[in-house]
């Protein structure tokens, strides 16, 4: 769900001139919090949110180890005027911190942070950090392969495989050209040469868009919605085609220029939250938001299209559908599935797992699985 006042902050639009807010210097309040709202706020996943990155104390659930424990912040910190500005916007201590400037980007107000501050003084006990798996050692530690796994989402194969052979206006199907002993080549291996810089166009073209080419130019059809489940099987059983294979981008000349604006846009702060991809994927790569580890992003490329599970299930969706999904969450507005921006930014992604095969689709795996 799209938060209203996301409105208010940058997308990653090239088109958005918009900048962060600045840093913001505040002083608390002459009337000190009660530590009992501070706490029911901070714990609040809409609110403070200090769980998502803190240890608070014993009763913390699944807390995020992304930031400084906190469990005993009292016993180490007796400034409050210190903390409500760490509250307030930590950008004024820390210019590179992840930290979201909770009271300049108006997530909390005055009397709510001056509650939050009051609560973390009342924090004197170290609670320690809950184990969690460490790194994943490959990339099969942390996906189900749908075709060898037996996961809920093996239909996807042969529902992709259904769409490969339905005849489009003109009687042609993709199987029509792309089969054993017919006109068109093999597409092994074709997948994992996606997304591509048209240089005819000058632009970035994923497979989903050379598909709905393929429909447009040889089957007389109109192209298949971006993301909807018809498309994202047919362009999981075109990986599936290729699973195996590693991925060979090429990002020289021209695609040089779009990867490098993509790797901007992974970059780029935006949002209420005040969130770049990187912050979380680069800066705490390996680290825990809650019950979310944190992955790096040198292999994933070859997973999507992926059978989703994150907090509810999302059924089989696309990397562009992902960065949508986490766009809303950090509370960005998100740009259209296909955008220029997205999908130089998908090049950026996929050049990064250059060399590693493809295994899509995936399922994710849930904890403990």
């Amino acid at each position: 769900m799209i938060v209203e006042q996301s409105r208010d902050f940058p997308t990653t639009s090239y088109n958005d001139s918009r900048q962060p807010r600045p840093p913001q210097q505040r002083k608390p309040p002459a009337t000190a919090g009660d530590p009992e709202i501070g706490k029911r706020l901070a714990y609040d996943g809409e609110k403070g949110r200090c769980l998502t990155c803190h240890v608070l104390g014993a009763d913390s659930a699944q807390p995020g180890n992304v930031g400084t424990n906190l469990s005993d912040y009292g016993a180490r910190v007796t400034d409050a005027a210190f903390t409500y500005q760490q509250v307030w916007d930590a950008r004024v201590h820390n210019p590179s911190t992840m930290m979201p400037p909770f009271g300049t980007n108006e997530l909390l107000t005055e009397r709510e942070v001056s509650h939050i501050v009051a609560f973390l003084h009342t924090l004197t006990r170290v609670t320690e950090v809950p184990a969690r798996p460490g790194r994943h050692r490959t990339r099969r530690d942390k996906v189900f392969v749908t075709g060898e796994d037996l996961t809920l989402a093996d239909d996807y194969i042969d529902a992709g495989r259904a769409e490969f052979a339905r005849p489009g206006h003109n009687g042609r199907s993709c199987a029509s050209c792309h089969s054993p002993g017919k006109s068109g080549p093999d597409l092994k291996g074709a997948a994992a040469t996606y997304p591509r810089f048209e240089k005819a166009g000058g632009y970035v073209s994923t497979l989903e868009d050379r598909v709905n080419r393929c429909r447009r130019e040889h089957m007389g059809s109109p192209p298949i919605d971006l993301g909807t489940p018809r498309l994202n099987v047919l362009a999981s059983y075109l990986r599936y085609l290729s699973r195996g294979v590693p991925i060979r981008l090429d990002t020289s000349g021209p695609a040089a220029e779009a990867a490098a604006r993509g790797k901007r846009t992974f970059a780029r702060k935006a949002g209420q939250l005040n969130f770049s991809c990187a912050d979380c994927h680069t800066a705490a790569s390996g680290k825990w938001l809650r019950g979310q580890r944190l992955a790096g992003l040198e292999t994933v490329a070859g997973d999507w299209p992926k059978h989703f599970i994150a907090a509810h299930d999302l059924g089989l969706i696309t990397l562009q559908q992902r960065i949508r999904h986490c766009q809303i969450v950090v509370r960005t507005i998100p740009l259209p599935l296909g955008s220029r921006e997205y999908n130089e930014l998908e090049l950026y992604l996929t050049s990064l797992a250059n060399g590693t095969p493809v295994w899509a689709p995936t399922q994710s795996r849930l904890r403990g699985q």
